[in-house]
């Protein structure tokens, strides 16, 4: 036992529950194991329910003891006999022994690791001192630094007459190494800045780091230098660098605010780089971003002419730009969802130049992450089980397609909330955003639905809605990621269907903010009924309602693909599969054979003496009747291009009456009567 007791820090002094010791965390470890703790003190006993059940604590069959499990294994006799507080005083119960020799059993026999909770030794505080001189290299104030044991840091100004206070205009720290700089990296704290220094690069900080009070800060040192700010990575160090960079604006010649690299834990900054061995002066070099600046010449269009323009990058072929943000709208009962689900799939694993996605080519992969605020784990599940039947999500593309089903996460997290009247980003959806900064290789971001994500009011107020789609663009532009966000469309009276992409645009539900601030908008809504009849039988499948929807691209900045698209639903698994090509090929099909037979009745209606025309009451709409099946319905200005297509192609020619020499109207066949100038009208017909 004495040997127990020091493994376990148990019962020192002969009492039987120890001091040290983290019960409550010890069950939550064996929760997992619990219904396998029971079958092992009692092989006859049987579950019902949430609750194990047994004859006896000798373990014969029966009922008599009932055992939560859900509850940590409190339970009673049922026959007023003897109750339990949880599986170890059970366990006590059926071996005998005490709380010490229960928890190191059931430790030891379902590999439960035992944590003694004593406490740590405290480290003893760090005290550092920071002097801060002028520009002739005199004292000015000092900073004296202290870490306590458990990490907090507090610091204490002091001045040179001995106060404990900043000064009334508090100065940079290390003046005399930035005072000649034509550069400066500013960052956080002293600590950043003296490692920097000893690699030689010239570096400063303000006295209180994030927490800086600008306007009683003398920035004066900084005047016409080019600063690189490089903030800690953190919210509050990016918040810090945005604002720092707003106010010194006017008074450097250029700023610059470092990209944090995607990868770095939080809280990662200068000095942390130098003891890891990063590539400090790569990282100087990065591009960054930089405050608005009117009164330099760093916004000219000059700039922009060195070197070739960047070509647009796709992720479906002329369809889905790539490193934007843009919007899918749908009407409801669209299957947007199931849509973007095998975009998704596509991109990640799919084949490019082969799959295909909203009707068009996968012309990149990548990593694919979507956020779905109403579809749980079970049902994406259940929906890539019907989408992926030839298994193409275990194929190794190096990527992969990360699905984040939040009813199963407690519910959304949202991305913008509104306080003190205004959008703001939450701090919750701060801890997926650096995730989604720290990804290699990401390509597409899926947002479903927008609204649910978005707690401010994007349908009538255009502040809120330019809020949101700025964010995602510049969202977009850190990570090189497309931002697909999933929305509405006002609900469609079909006794007025949508006839183009414009009107298809106008529906998209929200303020005119939310389509003007994205660089693309892709628009699905419901063929008319007629039409979709008519497409389902060009496919040869059944007619149901919903069965055919009309998609475009129905705004974009760039060049992309605007035709209209067909897509057709797929009986067995739902997904909308766009059939415009095979449409096309049918489509042509018929052409070929319009084309044949209108020759053909050209030819005989010469021959009987009652040639067409393509217009008047000889033209073919006005004699319908005389038409075979395959050229009913045609439209007049079809019949136009038709005629147009025979003459040049040269297999109907334009001829007049042998005894006429006014416009040649009658229409023949190269070798028919009136195209060799005998023809005649039947009698009666009226020239």
């Amino acid at each position: 036992m004495n040997e127990e007791k020091s493994i376990l820090d148990f019962n020192p002094s002969g009492r039987d529950k120890p001091e040290k010791f983290d019960v409550k965390g010890f069950k939550d470890r064996a929760r997992g194991s619990i219904k396998s703790i029971f079958t092992h003190m009692f092989p006859q006993g049987k579950m019902r329910g949430n609750e194990f059940i047994i004859g006896d604590l000798n373990g014969a069959p029966g009922d008599s003891c009932s055992f939560n499990l859900d509850k940590d294994g409190v339970g009673s006799e049922f026959n007023g006999g003897q109750s339990f507080s949880d599986f170890i005083d059970v366990w006590q119960k059926v071996y005998g022994c005490n709380f010490a020799e229960a928890v190191k059993g059931i430790s030891e026999k379902f590999s439960i690791p035992v944590i003694n909770t004593a406490p740590k030794p405290t480290p003893k505080p760090q005290t550092l001192e920071y002097k801060y001189y002028d520009r002739n290299n005199d004292l000015i104030c000092t900073v004296m630094r202290i870490e306590s044991g458990n990490g907090e840091k507090t610091f204490r100004p002091r001045l040179v007459t001995g106060e404990y206070k900043m000064p009334e205009i508090r100065p940079l720290y290390n003046i005399p190494n930035i005072k000649d700089a034509d550069t400066v990296v500013f960052v956080e704290g002293e600590k950043c800045v003296d490692y920097l220094s000893k690699k030689n690069i010239a570096a400063g900080s303000a006295m209180g780091g994030a927490n800086t009070n600008l306007d009683k800060t003398d920035w004066s040192v900084l005047t016409g230098k080019h600063l690189i700010i490089w903030p800690d990575n953190d919210d509050a160090g990016v918040k810090y660098a945005q604002k720092l960079s707003k106010y010194l604006v006017d008074i450097c010649s250029s700023i610059r605010v470092i990209d944090i690299p995607r990868e770095k834990k939080k809280g990662w900054d200068a000095a942390d780089a130098i003891e890891e061995g990063y590539d400090i002066d790569e990282l100087l070099r990065t591009e960054g971003s930089s405050p608005v600046n009117l009164l330099n010449s760093s916004l000219s269009v000059k700039n922009l002419v060195q070197g070739e323009a960047p070509s647009y990058e796709y992720l479906l072929e002329s369809t889905l730009p790539k490193g934007v943000a843009g919007i899918l709208a749908a009407s409801g009962d669209t299957g947007k969802g199931l849509l973007t689900l095998d975009l998704g799939m596509k991109i990640a694993y799919g084949n490019i130049g082969i799959d295909t996605a909203f009707d068009a080519t996968i012309v990149n992969n990548g990593n694919v992450v979507i956020l779905t605020a109403e579809d749980e784990k079970d049902e994406i599940h259940r929906r890539i089980e019907k989408l992926d039947t030839e298994g193409r999500r275990f194929r190794e593309t190096g990527c992969e397609l990360y699905t984040v089903p939040f009813p199963d996460h407690g519910g959304v997290t949202p991305i913008v909330a509104i306080e003190n009247g205004r959008p703001v980003i939450t701090d919750e959806w701060r801890q997926i955003e650096r995730q989604l900064l720290q990804m290699d290789n990401l390509a597409l971001v899926v947002v479903d639905p927008l609204a649910s994500f978005v707690l401010a009011d994007i349908n009538a107020d255009p502040s809120h809605g330019a809020f949101v789609t700025g964010y995602f663009a510049s969202l977009a532009t850190k990570t090189k990621a497309t931002f697909l966000m999933v929305h509405h469309m006002t609900k469609i009276d079909m006794k007025y269907p949508v006839r183009t992409p414009e009107h298809a645009r106008n529906l998209i539900r929200g303020t005119s903010a939310l389509v003007d601030g994205v660089r693309f908008a892709i628009g699905l809504w419901p063929a008319p009924e007629s039409e979709a009849k008519t497409v389902c039988h060009k496919m040869e499948v059944p007619f149901k309602r919903n069965k055919v929807i009309y998609g475009a691209v129905v705004k974009s900045n760039g060049p992309v693909n605007r035709e209209v698209r067909i897509f057709v639903r797929d009986e067995e698994s739902g997904l909308l599969e766009g059939t415009s090509q095979d449409i096309s090929v049918v489509d042509e099909q018929d052409k070929v054979i319009r084309l044949r037979s209108l020759v053909q009745i050209i030819k005989l209606a010469a021959q009987k003496g009652n040639p067409f025309t393509v217009t008047g009451e000889d033209g073919f709409v006005a004699r319908e009747g005389e038409m075979p099946p395959e050229l009913k319905g045609v439209s007049q200005s079809t019949f136009r291009r038709y005629v147009s297509e025979l003459i040049d192609d040269r297999k109907i020619v334009r001829a007049r009456l042998k005894e006429n020499t006014g416009q040649a109207k009658y229409l023949d066949v190269p070798e028919g009567p009136f195209a060799h100038g005998y023809g005649e009208l039947r009698a009666g017909k009226v020239t």
